[in-house]
């Protein structure tokens, strides 16, 4: 995609004119197309008739003035039980994150304005729920596919070490084998003791695996996944302090764990709206 087409693609009201387009400025509660974009010398020009700055604007749109300096790396589909892309994340380089949601007319907004939190790879964990498979919980989209690569079922929420994860997950792990693999460092070491935290209960057994390196792409770059699998073998099933249980969950959150199983014996999907 052309780099104007994706400064476009974040705008919300764009319209072509005969100089370029106008959009909704991003910087302000804009109600009108404020924001005057075009091309000029294969350089991108941005004016907010409203007093907006320009850094201000590239700043909102991640948008680097040096082009060299960011580009898109990655981009991590979030999807429904059935598959329906509900939002991504897109990784660029340098290392940076951005979240966006499908507009409805094949186009993106950059928010998560009315969006739940979901799993990655969502549909492929609840089959290894159903089919009793460990499921590795990890802090990035890359590792997760790293993971799946050598065969294994993996998933993590987007926002890595900084995320939390919204209650209406736990309770899918509910008698699921888990095992928590941290980056080696201690955001990442807090983060699994934090989900450890809230699984705990009702994941059995669960374990928080501690590799050597920096987090486990470069352990599987290393090293084999039996190794990988003997580790887990030979952890001891984690108790955090503090835990939250099943039963307090479930008084505390109301959750209605009966709609959970006979979602799950009938296989039906959609069960993060159902809650």
């Amino acid at each position: 995609m052309a780099e104007i087409e994706q400064v476009l693609s974040q705008l919300e009201g764009v319209k072509k004119i005969s100089n370029g387009w106008t959009a909704k400025c991003p910087c302000h509660d804009d109600k009108h197309q404020s924001l005057s974009v075009a091309e000029k010398d294969d350089r991108i020009m941005l004016y907010c008739h409203a007093g907006c700055s320009f850094n201000d604007i590239i700043k909102t749109l991640n948008i680097s003035r040096n082009r060299e300096e960011r580009q898109i790396t990655n981009i991590y589909d979030y999807t429904d039980s059935e598959g329906k892309l509900l939002y991504q994340v897109v990784r660029y380089y340098p290392k940076n994150f951005r979240q966006r949601r499908p507009d409805g007319d094949g186009g993106w907004i950059w928010d998560m304005k009315g969006i739940k939190t979901t799993l990655y790879h969502f549909p492929e964990v609840l089959t290894a729920i159903g089919d009793k498979r460990l499921i590795w919980i990890v802090e990035g989209e890359k590792d997760v596919d790293n993971l799946r690569e050598s065969g294994q079922i993996a998933t993590s929420i987007s926002g890595g070490a900084s995320s939390k994860w919204p209650p209406y997950l736990i309770p899918l792990f509910k008698d699921t084998t888990v095992g928590i693999i941290p980056d080696h460092d201690e955001p990442g070491r807090k983060y699994a003791h934090y989900v450890a935290s809230l699984l705990y209960g009702w994941a059995s057994p669960l374990k928080i695996i501690e590799l050597p390196s920096k987090d486990v792409s470069d352990y599987l770059s290393a090293e084999s996944l039996d190794n990988l699998l003997n580790i887990y073998k030979n952890t001891v099933e984690h108790i955090p302090s503090g835990a939250v249980t099943r039963e307090e969950f479930n008084g505390l959150r109301g959750l209605n764990l009966s709609l959970w199983k006979s979602l799950m014996a009938k296989k039906k999907s959609n069960y993060r709206d159902k809650i």
